[in-house]
């Protein structure tokens, strides 16, 4: 029987314990919360007490967000005098969203609204020439756009010059300071002086539909009728969950569990969640890649209408649309996954520091998504390309410490095209300069420290089985909702004993279960896809056993007993974790 060794680096955070202790004393709550809300940036009690109950009194007026109130006079100009109207989106669900929010709110102000949304593959990404085009031919006179915009400056000219007004709202990183449009509505671009830069998309059109009703006095609840669409495209665009994003995500979620909109209540009943409190997690992995599924292998304009929809009929039917484009989707996924895996480890390409990859005919509609899962598997910054032609579109994705966007900024004199930002950006570029553009952006990885490209495991709390209790969890909740920023917590517990047998289990018998002491405390541990160490595990060793794990959902059982979800594990040299890097 051989050692276990972790697959990650343990990492605890620095704790300043004299400052733990007098917010546990100013607070009332216990260590291991304050440790918790300590290490989520929270340093005085008033502000662990906001981040345990995130109120609405806290968001940002959006009368500071830039050229907001330019923006706001001319839309109600083109109420007014029913002037067309066109919301241009994006086929994600961010943009998705956000066009739903401002074509809901455009027609209840009473505007002539139309809506536009790209075509994934026929398009791509940000304002098109097709659909400045389209709304050249509609008569449109002012363009609204949503989650895109913030560098399309050729197609923008093209509007106006053919005397169309553009309202640019966006959140992504803007490559210029100024654009050919009426306004410029996104927290990151140069000069703003609004608070938090991360909202997403459709969180600077839910700020723009604000101003509107509020410059109309329209009732709140106006605006309360938009946070089901606002909170789901927060959390679905992985957007970092604190500030104002996490006071979005929380009333999101509530408004989701009791949404009287069509779409949403027909989505909930097809995924199988109607009825239920729904989680961060419920909205990032079931009910995002559902509405995503259609701009990835169809057209995403059938997700907008879902949203749009006021009938229960059309709803379902639309949804169940949604359920097979998704099968789809995953089929697709399965395929390019299985074929970029293997281009890595022929090509022994797992040693450079950027993974890029281009292949014809792989889905554009699908590639981030396996780029995503490459990343977490190899724990590299990773560039799938489809190739059509001599030109080929690529969906990024990375690491944290790797900025991805920086990187294209350093390397775009390879590139046709680039966008988006930290984690997750996309390319166009010339079929011939994929390999110099892949030895350029591995260049600049060489920059970078070592320590980048190794997979760390950042450890929230050294915590004793008996600590995990259920009033545990119940402080624990009050943390939530959990993502980007605000993960879910880790804790690890040393020098632990295997009792019993354990046991493989799944379809594929690829995960393992096994129950681990302390003490008197015994407790069970779910690992997925361990189940190869299964031959490695000591039985009634005590002192033996290292963990990391989080508490998911559901963690005490029927008899309220605790389960653990194992994240890492490894041979125990000692019973402390004095040799983890901090």
């Amino acid at each position: 029987m051989s050692a276990i060794f972790p697959n990650h680096q343990w990492q605890l955070p620095v704790t300043e314990e004299e400052k733990i202790k007098e917010l546990v004393r100013t607070t009332n709550l216990p260590p291991i919360i304050i440790q918790l809300l300590y290490h989520r940036g929270c340093r005085t009690a008033e502000e662990c007490r906001e981040f345990i109950n995130p109120s609405a009194a806290r968001l940002h007026r959006p009368d500071t967000l830039p050229d907001i109130n330019l923006a706001t006079e001319r839309i109600i100009s083109a109420i007014e005098n029913q002037e067309a109207i066109l919301v241009y989106g994006d086929y994600d669900v961010d943009g998705i969203c956000g066009t739903a929010i401002l074509v809901s709110t455009l027609k209840k102000l009473g505007g002539v609204v139309t809506y536009y949304l790209p075509h994934r593959q026929n398009e791509g990404y940000g304002i098109s020439r097709a659909g400045i085009e389209h709304a050249i031919r509609h008569g449109i006179k002012l363009i609204i756009t949503t989650d895109c915009g913030s560098s399309d400056i050729e197609n923008l000219q093209l509007a106006r010059d053919a005397g169309i007004d553009v309202i640019v709202t966006d959140h992504h990183e803007p490559n210029t300071a100024s654009l050919p449009a009426l306004a410029f509505v996104n927290p990151k671009r140069q000069g703003s002086d609004y608070p938090f830069r991360e909202l997403s998309g459709a969180g600077v059109a839910f700020k723009l539909a604000w101003q509107l009703l509020a410059s109309l006095k329209s009732p709140k609840e106006e605006l309360i009728a938009l946070l089901d669409l606002v909170g789901m495209a927060t959390i679905a665009d992985v957007v970092p969950l604190v500030g104002e994003n996490r006071i979005i995500a929380r009333l999101g979620l509530l408004a989701l569990s009791k949404t009287n909109r069509p779409g949403i209540k027909a989505l909930l009943t097809t995924s199988r969640l109607y009825s239920r409190k729904l989680s961060t997690r419920d909205i990032a992995f079931v009910i995002a890649p559902r509405i995503n599924a259609a701009g990835r292998v169809s057209h995403a304009q059938l997700a907008l209408e879902l949203l749009l929809t006021e009938d229960d009929d059309t709803a379902i039917n639309l949804a169940y649309q949604l359920e097979e484009f998704n099968r789809v989707r995953q089929r697709l996924e399965d395929i390019i996954f299985t074929e970029a895996r293997r281009l890595i480890i022929d090509g022994a390409k797992q040693e450079q520091r950027v993974l890029v990859l281009a292949r014809p005919g792989w889905n554009e509609g699908v590639i981030g998504i396996v780029a995503s899962k490459l990343t977490e598997e190899f724990w590299r910054p990773c560039i799938l390309i489809s190739l059509n032609g001599e030109i080929g579109k690529g969906s990024g994705r990375s690491i944290s410490g790797f900025n991805l966007y920086e990187a294209l900024e350093k390397t775009k004199d390879h590139l046709i095209s680039f966008g988006g930002h930290c984690y997750a950006a996309g390319i166009k570029i010339k079929r011939d300069l994929i390999p110099l553009f892949e030895n350029a952006i591995n260049q600049y990885a060489s920059l970078l420290p070592e320590s980048t490209f190794q997979p760390t495991l950042k450890i929230d709390a050294i915590a004793n089985l008996d600590d995990i209790t259920p009033e545990l969890l119940q402080h624990l909740a009050q943390l939530q909702p959990f993502g980007p920023d605000n993960p879910e917590p880790v804790f690890a517990s040393t020098g632990l004993e295997i009792v019993g047998y354990p046991q493989r289990i799944g379809k594929n018998k690829d995960h393992l279960k096994f129950k681990v002491r302390s003490g008197n405390t015994v407790v069970s541990v779910i690992a997925w896809n361990r189940s190869r160490d299964i031959l490695n595990l000591r039985i009634g060793q005590p002192g033996y056993l290292d963990i990391c794990y989080t508490l998911a959902n559901g963690t005490f059982n029927c008899n309220n007993r605790v389960q653990l979800k194992l994240l890492d594990l490894r041979t125990a040299g000692n019973n402390n974790l004095s040799d983890l890097s901090c």
